[in-house]
């Protein structure tokens, strides 16, 4: 690991400690393995935290670096996840590479691949970049949300992107989850989707939250017959 990676890796431990509003010495000693005085003591020089006695702090300079770091690592969690089905172990030791590999302009095509994702498959935020910002389209998206999708075709679930846990847990609960095939089946008066045996009624919020790759085929679901009557469920609040 060269000396810049190094610092990184402390800079992405002060931002999770940070986080949880615990930037003390002990805390951190706690948190990174292999713990290294001369570490903290070359962020203290290049500006990158500020230190009082026990207290840590990351300098404005500090902050920017480390949500950058923080940014690419859960992106690419979502990435490895959503798009390559890895399993969490795979996740966690494949973002830790990621995170030290993949320049600016490469992340920031991979968020808009994906939709620009507000969290990381545990629910922790990822920090916006320009491309959030300014909704760049410099690549089509390969995720849209479902209110995008065409009445009438089907199209894969790829993820659900939405800041209330209680919203993604009910949607799972109903079935909505990634790699299912799912179809938009009318927009007004309510948005109805099909899935595999079953309609289900939502207003355009909830849908907004549900995103499906971009590649979609007319009116045939896998498994799924035009004939076959489904079972109606409603989402309520």
């Amino acid at each position: 690991m060269t000396k810049h990676d190094e610092l990184d890796e402390y800079l992405e431990a002060l931002y999770h400690l940070r986080e949880r509003h615990q930037t003390d010495l002990k805390a951190l000693r706690e948190h990174q393995a292999g713990f290294c005085e001369e570490v903290l003591a070359a962020l203290v020089s290049e500006g990158l935290i500020s230190r009082e006695g026990e207290q840590l702090e990351l300098t404005a300079e500090g902050f920017r670096r480390a949500e950058k770091v923080i940014r690419r690592d859960r992106l690419a969690e979502r990435l490895l996840s959503d798009v390559l089905h890895m399993t969490p172990a795979e996740v966690e030791a494949g973002a830790c590479e990621f995170e030290h590999m993949v320049a600016e302009e490469i992340t920031e095509s991979i968020c808009i691949l994906l939709g620009h994702p507000r969290s990381c498959p545990h629910g922790s935020p990822i920090p916006e970049g320009p491309c959030c910002r300014e909704h760049a389209q410099q690549c089509l998206s390969a995720a849209i949300p479902l209110t995008e999708l065409p009445v009438g075709v089907w199209a894969r679930v790829a993820y659900i992107n939405s800041s209330s846990d209680d919203r993604q847990h009910r949607l799972q609960g109903f079935g909505v989850m990634p790699g299912i095939p799912i179809k938009l089946h009318q927009r007004r008066p309510a948005m109805v989707v099909r899935l595999e045996g079953s309609q289900l009624a939502m207003e355009e919020r909830v849908a907004r939250d549900i995103y499906v790759w971009r590649s979609w085929k007319e009116e045939a679901g896998p498994g799924t017959t035009e004939a076959k009557q489904p079972r109606f469920r409603f989402w309520r609040r």
